[in-house]
């Protein structure tokens, strides 16, 4: 009779098929560290398809769990475990999705001053952001800024911002809503949240000598309080080529550091212009005659940043997050209570 001869330990082990290598713990382990490596190349570069250096693996490491749910009976008998582990793909596929539709961008808008929504995307807008999936559904929006309180605690930190915005709907209604840093002006899925960005504009108005129509319009001053000492910009008056250096003179103390106050325009303030080597201030109701026109200075006013946000699948990933919670939660509670037995 023959005795069949135990394998020595070193023998080389059978080579695993491809499916098995992608289903293995070493495939899962490898593509953790890959995901890991990408995720850090993904925020040091600025290409514009750079989503998908995160992509690739985070494919892969679904396929991973795929496999190994089909070739090694993972979880088999464990449907909550399950429902945690599909909860997590869920929530990777709708990340991704979200990335590749998302939009952002910044807005500025004088007291009373409309934001107009085109069929391309407003000239209003600035620092645009979005994902190659975005497409632009602003078309037709219409809101007013009608003013803005902001309460400041002492040691001037800012605390509660309230804004009034009048909201016009496709058919002409007219809403009026107050909206925030934490609460947004919702349209569709995009949302308007004020900003701490906010300053103050004057309002001018421009009769030109020739033969047209006066213009009124603002200019938007930096951030105050940011640029507490730097409220000063050069702009050029619309329809000539004249450049007017503008700062702005305040003559009073608007932001005391030992008392809550609110920010206001200020009562005792004067706009000093530069036009060529000639210097002039201007208080509201005062008029400067230049080669070209005549620039009325009305009033001072102010100015509100706006951040717009788009992305359709925040409800979807709370919802997706708190069903993948509840696997867990039975999970655990049916393998304690196994153990407890």
């Amino acid at each position: 009779m023959k005795i069949a001869k135990a394998l020595p330990s070193d023998s080389p082990r059978p080579r695993l098929g491809l499916v098995e290598a992608m289903a293995s713990n070493r495939s899962t382990l490898l593509l953790l560290v890959v995901l890991a490596l990408s995720i850090t190349v993904y925020y040091q570069i600025t290409l514009a398809q750079r989503i998908w250096i995160i992509a690739l693996p985070t494919g892969l490491l679904i396929l991973n769990f795929v496999l190994a749910l089909a070739t090694r009976d993972i979880l088999k008998n464990n449907w909550p475990l399950m429902i945690f582990h599909f909860a997590l793909i869920a929530l990777v596929l709708l990340v991704f999705a979200g990335r590749m539709s998302f939009f952002s961008a910044t807005l500025e808008l004088a007291e009373n001053e409309e934001f107009l929504g085109q069929e391309e995307y407003s000239e209003q807008m600035e620092n645009l952001r979005q994902g190659p999936w975005h497409r632009y559904g602003l078309a037709g929006t219409r809101f007013t800024n009608l003013g803005f309180q902001i309460r400041y605690l002492p040691g001037i930190k800012r605390d509660d911002t309230t804004n009034r915005v009048l909201l016009v709907g496709p058919d002409g209604s007219r809403q009026s809503l107050v909206i925030g840093d934490h609460v947004p002006l919702v349209i569709g899925h995009y949302r308007f949240y004020t900003s701490h960005n906010k300053g103050y504009a004057p309002i001018f108005e421009w009769r030109p000598n020739a033969a047209g129509e006066s213009v009124v319009g603002s200019i938007h001053l930096p951030a105050y309080p940011t640029h507490e000492y730097q409220q000063a910009l050069q702009w050029t008056i619309p329809g000539t080529e004249t450049e007017l250096w503008t700062m702005l003179a305040i003559d009073e103390n608007l932001l005391p550091e030992d008392r809550e106050f609110e920010f206001r325009v200020p009562s005792e303030h004067r706009l000093v212009l530069r036009y060529g080597e000639q210097r002039h201030e201007l208080k509201p109701g005062d008029e400067l005659k230049l080669p070209e026109g005549v620039l009325h200075y009305r009033k001072l006013s102010t100015w509100m940043g706006y951040k717009v946000d788009y992305d359709w699948t925040r409800p979807w990933l709370l919802a997706t997050a708190l069903i993948g919670l509840l696997g867990l939660f039975v999970h655990f509670i049916v393998k304690f209570k196994l153990l407890s037995k």
